[in-house]
C-alpha cells in the first residue's frame, strides 16, 4: 500500500498515485483499493443521474471504458476498472469526481479554484472548467509568484477562529491544455506528460518545495471568458454576487445538493464573502490577454495587498 497526502487527507492507496504527496502517518483518513462496487445504491435518500447515483453517505459512479467508482463515508474510495483501461484515466477521474465526493462526504468543500501564495494568505482564480485557471496561475508562476493549488481548492474554516475561511491545497501537479504553454511561453510538455492518452492536456508537477498547510483567502477574482467586449474588463462584486458566484463554483456543484449539504456550504461561503474582496475578470474569449489580465492582477493586489 502506498501511503500519501491530498486535499487535506492521509491516504492509503492500493494504487501509486504520482500526483499526491508521499507522506508518513499510522491512521489514514481515505483508503483507495481496488475491488468490486455495488451495482446500484439503495434507499429513500438516493439521487440518480446519468450513470451516477448519491445520497448523503454513498457515490456510485460508472465512467464508460474506464472504471466504476465507489466512495462511502469520506474514508473509503473503491475502483472496479476495466479490464483493458490504462492507469492514467484510472486516477483522473478519481481525482476529479470521486475525490470530490468523498470530500463533501466529510463537510468539506471543494471550490473550483487555483491559488497562488501572497503575504501571508493566498489568492484565489475561480470559474468553469476552460475558463483560463491554470492559465493565468503558470502566468503568474513565471513572474515569480509561488503556486498553492490548481483546479482545486478545499475550504475550511480556521481552527483557532471559525469566521476565517481557510484554503487547503488539492495535489501539487498542474494541468494545461497547449494553448496555455504557448501563452505563457513555457517549454511544451514531452508525450510522456499527457495526463491521459489520446487527450491534449499535460502535467507539470512541482512537488519541490510544496506545502501542504492551509492558508488564509486573501482576495478571490472571478474569472469570466465571455465578454462581449474586445477589451479587459474588471469589477469588484457585491456580497450577494460573490456568494452567488462562488456557490456555483463548488467543485461538482451536483453532488453538493444531493448529498444535502447545500446549508453547510451556504454557512462557508457566507462567512468568506463576507470577508474577503471578490471581483470579476472579464475578457474575449478568442484574443490571448493573459499578459494583460497578469497585469491587472498584480496591480490590483499592490495596491490592496
Amino acid at each position: 500500500m502506498f501511503k500519501y497526502w491530498g486535499f487535506g487527507l492521509y491516504i492509503l492507496s492500493e494504487i501509486k498515485f504520482p500526483e499526491f504527496m508521499p507522506a508518513e502517518f499510522e491512521k489514514p483518513d481515505l483508503t483507495i483499493t481496488l475491488g468490486s462496487a455495488p451495482e446500484q445504491l439503495n434507499g429513500e435518500d438516493v439521487v440518480n443521474k446519468v450513470r451516477v447515483s448519491m445520497s448523503p453517505t454513498e457515490y456510485l459512479q460508472k465512467v464508460l471504458n474506464v472504471a466504476t467508482y465507489y466512495v462511502a463515508n469520506g474514508n473509503e474510495i473503491r475502483i472496479d476498472p476495466n479490464p483493458e483501461v490504462d492507469e492514467k484515466s484510472i486516477r483522473l477521474f478519481l481525482l476529479s469526481n470521486a475525490m470530490a465526493a468523498a470530500l463533501h462526504q466529510r463537510n468539506l468543500i471543494p471550490l473550483h479554484a487555483s491559488a497562488v501564495y501572497h503575504e501571508d494568505g493566498v489568492v484565489l482564480f475561480c470559474g468553469p472548467s476552460g475558463v483560463g485557471k491554470s492559465t493565468i496561475v503558470t502566468a503568474l508562476q513565471t513572474k515569480g509568484y509561488k503556486v498553492f493549488s490548481d483546479d482545486v481548492c478545499v475550504l475550511q474554516p480556521a481552527v483557532d477562529n471559525p469566521d476565517i475561511i481557510m484554503a487547503v491545497p488539492s495535489y501539487p501537479m498542474m494541468k494545461l491544455w497547449v494553448d496555455s504553454f504557448n501563452k505563457t511561453g513555457i517549454a511544451m510538455a514531452t508525450e510522456e506528460q499527457r495526463i491521459r492518452p489520446h487527450l491534449a492536456k499535460y502535467a507539470r508537477f512541482y512537488h519541490d518545495g510544496y506545502e501542504i498547510a492551509p492558508r488564509p483567502i486573501k482576495r478571490v477574482f472571478m474569472l469570466d471568458s465571455a465578454s462581449l467586449e474586445q477589451k479587459v474588463e474588471f469589477k469588484e462584486m457585491a456580497s450577494i454576487e460573490s456568494f452567488n458566484a462562488l456557490q456555483r463554483n463548488t467543485y461538482r456543484h451536483v453532488q453538493m445538493n444531493a448529498m444535502k449539504k447545500r446549508d453547510f456550504h451556504f454557512a462557508i461561503v457566507s462567512k468568506l464573502t463576507a470577508a474577503v474582496p471578490v471581483c470579476r475578470i472579464s475578457r474575449p474569449q478568442h484574443l490571448n490577454t493573459v499578459n494583460e489580465v497578469v497585469e491587472l492582477i498584480e496591480s490590483t493586489l499592490q495596491l490592496n495587498g
